[in-house]
């Protein structure tokens, strides 16, 4: 759920950025998207690579939930909240669902800002249903998937899948 908030946070964030004028920054400074581009596929990139060396040195999840405390074990962590967070504000797919599809969707009259804070209202609200879902559903089947080799499999494909959504990040 530390994930849940934390995507969700950054997709909030965006919002904000977009109703308030950072569309027409970008528009001025379009370098910057690189700069946001690099960053995700650094930041992706390096999640990746955790993933695949948890997959090759898996000590067991549930001794790690134990030793962080009681809210490691309700699934609300600053390091999720944090890791879901820069994930989603270094996403460029999300920056320019925001930045550039978005703003399409307004309509020529009334408050630009009032229209983009709703769309963003909506689209965090599905999406936090959607994220909450999973959670749960991935809470459910974690005494299955969280150690051995079930979970040195998850983490590989994970891996695997972040460094691949990297690299086209930056391609």
């Amino acid at each position: 759920m530390g994930t849940v908030i934390g995507v969700n946070t950054g997709s909030v964030c965006f919002g904000l950025l977009c109703a308030f004028g950072f569309t027409l920054v970008l528009r001025q400074f379009p370098q910057s998207w690189m700069i946001l581009r690099i960053a995700g596929f650094v930041y992706l990139g390096w999640l990746g690579i955790q993933s695949l060396r948890r997959a090759k040195t898996q000590p067991p999840a549930s001794a790690a939930r134990v030793a962080e405390g009681p809210a490691a074990a309700a699934g609300l962590t600053f390091r999720d909240f944090r890791e879901g967070f820069i994930t989603n504000v270094s996403n460029p797919a999300l920056a320019t669902f925001y930045f550039i599809v978005l703003p399409g969707f307004l309509p020529g009259t009334g408050s630009f800002a009032r229209g983009v804070l709703m769309l963003t209202a909506v689209h965090v609200t599905i999406a936090a249903t959607w994220h909450t879902v999973w959670a749960v559903a991935g809470g459910t089947l974690a005494p299955v998937l969280s150690s051995g080799r079930p979970r040195q499999v998850l983490d590989a494909a994970s891996g695997i899948a972040l460094i691949y959504l990297a690299v086209r990040f930056l391609v």
